[in-house]
Protein backbone atom coordinates (compact mmCIF):
# COMPACT_ATOMS: atom_id res chain seq x y z
CA UNK A 1 0.00 0.00 0.00
CA UNK A 2 1.42 3.40 -0.96
CA UNK A 3 1.79 6.10 1.67
CA UNK A 4 0.07 9.05 0.09
CA UNK A 5 -0.45 12.26 2.02
CA UNK A 6 -4.18 12.76 2.27
CA UNK A 7 -5.71 16.23 1.91
CA UNK A 8 -7.59 17.53 4.92
CA UNK A 9 -11.13 18.83 5.00
CA UNK A 10 -11.29 22.24 6.57
CA UNK A 11 -13.96 24.94 6.66
CA UNK A 12 -11.89 27.23 4.43
CA UNK A 13 -11.98 24.90 1.42
CA UNK A 14 -15.06 22.85 2.33
CA UNK A 15 -17.62 24.77 4.43
CA UNK A 16 -20.20 21.97 4.67
CA UNK A 17 -21.27 20.07 7.78
CA UNK A 18 -21.55 16.29 7.84
CA UNK A 19 -25.10 15.49 8.94
CA UNK A 20 -27.64 12.74 9.43
CA UNK A 21 -31.01 13.82 8.07
CA UNK A 22 -34.31 12.14 8.87
CA UNK A 23 -37.05 12.84 6.36
CA UNK A 24 -40.49 11.66 5.35
CA UNK A 25 -41.09 10.10 1.95
CA UNK A 26 -43.89 8.70 -0.14
CA UNK A 27 -44.70 4.98 -0.12
CA UNK A 28 -46.60 3.54 -3.05
CA UNK A 29 -47.59 0.15 -4.40
CA UNK A 30 -48.78 -0.58 -7.92
CA UNK A 31 -50.22 -4.02 -7.16
CA UNK A 32 -53.84 -4.91 -6.44
CA UNK A 33 -54.50 -4.51 -2.70
CA UNK A 34 -57.70 -4.69 -0.66
CA UNK A 35 -59.00 -1.23 0.20
CA UNK A 36 -59.00 -2.25 3.87
CA UNK A 37 -55.21 -2.74 3.66
CA UNK A 38 -54.70 0.41 1.55
CA UNK A 39 -56.26 2.44 4.38
CA UNK A 40 -53.49 1.15 6.70
CA UNK A 41 -50.75 2.48 4.43
CA UNK A 42 -48.28 4.97 5.90
CA UNK A 43 -45.38 7.09 4.75
CA UNK A 44 -41.73 6.14 5.24
CA UNK A 45 -39.16 7.78 7.49
CA UNK A 46 -35.83 7.80 5.68
CA UNK A 47 -32.33 8.56 6.93
CA UNK A 48 -29.55 10.05 4.79
CA UNK A 49 -25.98 10.78 5.86
CA UNK A 50 -24.05 13.35 3.86
CA UNK A 51 -22.56 16.80 3.52
CA UNK A 52 -25.21 19.52 3.85
CA UNK A 53 -24.45 21.65 0.78
CA UNK A 54 -27.66 23.69 0.71
CA UNK A 55 -30.72 24.28 2.84
CA UNK A 56 -33.35 26.94 2.47
CA UNK A 57 -37.11 27.10 2.96
CA UNK A 58 -37.72 25.05 -0.19
CA UNK A 59 -34.92 22.50 -0.58
CA UNK A 60 -32.31 20.61 1.41
CA UNK A 61 -29.42 19.08 -0.57
CA UNK A 62 -27.08 16.43 0.84
CA UNK A 63 -24.01 15.10 -0.97
CA UNK A 64 -22.32 11.80 -0.11
CA UNK A 65 -18.99 12.15 -1.92
CA UNK A 66 -16.45 14.82 -2.84
CA UNK A 67 -13.19 14.75 -4.76
CA UNK A 68 -9.98 16.70 -4.31
CA UNK A 69 -8.05 18.18 -7.22
CA UNK A 70 -4.64 16.46 -7.17
CA UNK A 71 -2.44 19.54 -7.63
CA UNK A 72 -4.09 22.22 -5.53
CA UNK A 73 -6.17 20.15 -3.06
CA UNK A 74 -9.34 22.08 -3.94
CA UNK A 75 -12.72 20.38 -3.90
CA UNK A 76 -14.59 21.09 -7.13
CA UNK A 77 -16.87 18.10 -7.57
CA UNK A 78 -19.33 16.10 -5.53
CA UNK A 79 -21.30 12.94 -6.14
CA UNK A 80 -24.28 11.07 -4.83
CA UNK A 81 -26.47 14.07 -4.05
CA UNK A 82 -30.01 13.89 -2.71
CA UNK A 83 -32.47 16.79 -3.03
CA UNK A 84 -35.25 16.72 -0.43
CA UNK A 85 -38.11 19.19 -0.02
CA UNK A 86 -37.29 21.01 3.22
CA UNK A 87 -40.89 20.57 4.38
CA UNK A 88 -40.19 16.80 4.44
CA UNK A 89 -37.20 17.15 6.80
CA UNK A 90 -38.03 15.83 10.27
CA UNK A 91 -34.64 16.35 11.94
CA UNK A 92 -31.02 17.08 11.03
CA UNK A 93 -28.23 16.08 13.38
CA UNK A 94 -24.69 17.38 12.86
CA UNK A 95 -22.05 14.61 13.05
CA UNK A 96 -18.54 15.05 14.44
CA UNK A 97 -15.61 13.94 12.32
Amino acid sequence: MSKRKLPELNKKIFPYDLVMAYWEDIVSDCSWVDIHDIKKSTTAVCCTVGWLVKQDKDITILMSDCSFEVNNKEIKQGGGHTSIPTKNILKIKKLKI
